[in-house]
């Protein structure tokens, strides 16, 4: 008795499992089938011909609008020119970044000293600050 339910229950599976197999099969076609877009542009394509064509003449017909690009004349003289302001504006680059290297140090020991006088209540004396009633 006990081997013929087991038996039973087994064929149940494996009726269940191929029913489910069948309709996974369906569900991948389906999905297939909505996915495949070049038969769709077929389809959509054969039953409205005029449209797809005249829609791609309006289209055509802008990108023939669009201006071509412009050509460029060589000038010997502007390129001679922006060689030079790009070679004045290197060394002024150059000599500014030289000058933030060199006062780094002064100005890191000014800000540090300025910010102990500030943190201690420290003045100088002779230069106290006296309120004028205006910012």
């Amino acid at each position: 008795m006990a081997e013929q339910s087991a038996a039973n229950r087994k064929s149940e599976l494996i009726a269940e499992l191929e029913r489910s197999r069948r309709e996974l099969a369906g569900n991948i076609r389906g999905v297939r089938h909505d996915v495949d877009v070049t038969s769709h542009f077929r389809h959509a394509f054969a039953q409205r011909k005029t449209v797809w064509i005249a829609g791609a003449a309006v289209i055509g017909w802008l990108l023939a609008r669009l201006p071509g690009r412009k050509a460029r004349v060589a000038r010997p003289g502007k390129e001679l020119e922006k060689r030079k302001e790009s070679q004045r504006s290197a060394f002024l680059f150059t000599l500014l970044n030289l000058a933030i290297t060199v006062a780094k140090p002064a100005l890191t020991a000014l800000a540090s000293k300025k910010i102990t006088q500030f943190a201690t209540g420290e003045r100088k004396e002779g230069r106290a600050r006296r309120y004028s009633g205006r910012w």
